[in-house]
């Protein structure tokens, strides 16, 4: 791929000057396009210690007049070092190049050139870093006009993705840009490179599979060049990805994207500020919402307007929480995925905020549609972001239809949280249907028949276990949690198997009941999930019936 606005002085304009008119390029001109940033004279045999990057070496042959072919061992040398090319005065030390030297350069396309014997070295350098500093400026130049347009389009208030643009016409080349939280923003260019390449890139990867600097990529079926650059030093995780897509990219397009770099941190700075108060505002209105503080729904929709939330015709909601099954993660893991949801969520019609110490969310439903596509990328990102022994399950309150019902939903996702609790319920999701018989418990009204049914089976415990200072109820509640797995029970509480055998076996003579029935088993089962689900106040008599034995 050519440059036609190639920037930089290259090994091919060494031709170019009017004393090196007689120069041969004696091997490695597919390499004449190597920039040249520097000058060196090597009359020593130790030079390739001491040899820089893009330096353009030149020698009388002399360290080589006893032993030519030893030029040869060190063009490979050379090479790796950078470089750029070797200039060679023969006829006075040396005839010729020995052909193995000719070859090694070849196969390397590392150029070197047969000078002039009238040309003096100080001419070499003079005639050379001239022009080098000439292109240097020129560059300077260059990267100084890109930053000004630039920088004065960010100020005038362009969001990112104009940036991008201008940068892509600058550099004719895609840009790409991935941010802290792995969002992919495209140059125009990009997205097309991006269509081509389908799902075979992970642009993000690349923060992890290569350092900083030039890389290469397949995009589309292409095996390409790309430099990457990080946004700046508070936005380490930010890449600037600059695609060898039309052109090569020159040293002054690389410099251009690691000074764009500050920009883009300083928009992203402002673009985070902007967003922390935006966020303040949705957090209020989604709290206001989900508990039913607003209350005309002509409110709910001027708030959702005002916070870049328009709600849409026809849609449904559905509240919900999330609940932790294996210890809840410090506010500063919730408050994370809120942000993360409502960033790689943003379309897909899923709003999240911290209620009442916990992960809630609101899911916009189409009509006729489903939630379960939102549910299942909602699960996708907090799995994404929870360490690997923390578990969680969704509980989902009923679909409504009208908006200032949508606290009715949140209410619902709440008895949900507290009965799949009790029951120690798993699932990734939870509604209203999983939740079975355990539903019809908690919605059972607190009447004399039910209560009387439930202490027929509780009260007896608990009088035992208050007169023999036991543990028969606590037991069952294990024995139950555990479904009837006597060794996890022992387990958990910190007792012998045969321990929890005796009391499962005294709690059914205390109760008189035959375990092997399954009918009398399963009347047991439901009594302890009333008991577990009545009212706190209930819970407290219980606790000072039993203190006051």
């Amino acid at each position: 791929m050519a440059n036609d606005n190639k920037i930089g002085f290259a090994c091919r304009d060494i031709l170019l000057i009017p004393d090196f008119k007689e120069a041969v390029v004696l091997a490695g001109a597919n390499g004449l396009h190597r920039p040249i940033t520097r000058v060196n004279v090597m009359e020593v045999p130790d030079v390739i210690d001491w040899v820089r990057p893009g330096e353009f070496l030149i020698t009388s042959g002399f360290p080589f007049r006893d032993d030519p072919d030893a030029i040869a061992e060190l063009i490979p040398a050379l090479a790796a070092r950078g470089v750029a090319a070797l200039g060679v005065k023969t006829r006075r030390f040396i005839d010729r190049l020995p052909q193995r030297a000719l070859d090694a350069a070849e196969a390397l396309d590392f150029p070197i050139f047969e000078l002039p014997a009238a040309v003096s070295f100080s001419d070499v350098v003079r005639d050379i870093m001239e022009r080098v500093l000439v292109q240097e400026a020129r560059e300077l130049s260059v990267l100084q006009s890109r930053f000004q347009k630039l920088t004065q389009q960010l100020l005038n208030g362009a969001g990112l993705e104009e940036f991008l643009q201008a940068l892509d016409g600058m550099l004719n080349n895609p840009v790409i840009l991935v941010d802290d939280h792995d969002r992919v923003l495209l140059s125009p260019q990009a997205e097309e490179a991006a269509r081509a390449a389908g799902h075979e890139v992970a642009w993000s990867q690349l923060r992890g599979d290569s350092a900083l600097g030039v890389t290469f990529l397949t995009v589309g079926g292409r095996r390409i060049r790309a430099y990457v650059s990080a946004a700046n030093e508070r936005y380490t995780n930010c890449l600037i990805i600059l695609l060898e897509w039309n052109q090569e990219h020159s040293v002054v397009d690389q410099l251009t994207i690691d000074r764009v770099g500050i920009l883009v941190g300083l928009e992203m700075m402002n673009a985070s500020a902007r967003k922390e108060v935006e966020a303040k505002y949705i957090d209020q209105f989604l709290q206001d919402w989900l508990t039913g503080r607003i209350v005309a729904s002509e409110d709910v929709k001027i708030r959702a307007e005002a916070c870049g939330c328009p709600l849409e015709e026809g849609y449904g909601f559905q509240a919900g929480i999330a609940r932790w099954t294996a210890g809840k993660p410090a506010l500063k893991q919730l408050q994370q995925a809120v942000k993360r949801v409502r960033v790689r969520l943003a379309g897909s019609r899923v709003q999240a905020a911290l209620l009442e110490g916990g992960f809630a969310f609101l899911i916009s439903v189409p009509p006729q549609g489903q939630a379960r596509r939102a549910v299942d990328a909602l699960i996708a990102e907090l799995k994404a972001l929870a360490a690997p022994e923390e578990s969680f399950s969704l509980c989902i309150g009923n679909r409504v239809d009208r908006v200032d019902h949508v606290h009715l939903s949140y209410q619902q996702a709440k008895k949900i949280l507290h009965i799949s609790t009790i029951c120690d319920l798993r699932e990734p999701c939870i509604d209203y249907v999983r939740l079975g018989v355990f539903q019809l418990l908690y919605l059972l009204p607190d009447s004399e028949e039910v209560r009387e049914y439930r202490d027929r089976y509780i009260v007896p415990l608990l009088e035992y276990d208050r007169k023999n200072g036991t543990m028969l109820l606590a037991t069952l509640k294990t024995y139950l949690k555990h479904n009837r797995n006597a060794k996890k029970t022992a387990a958990e509480m910190f007792t012998h198997y045969n321990t929890v055998n005796y009391r499962i076996e005294r709690i059914y003579d205390v109760l008189g009941i035959n375990a092997e029935l399954g009918d009398e088993f399963l009347q047991l089962q439901l009594a302890v999930k009333l008991q577990e689900m009545r009212p706190a106040e209930d819970a407290g008599a219980e606790k000072s019936m039993t203190l006051s034995g």
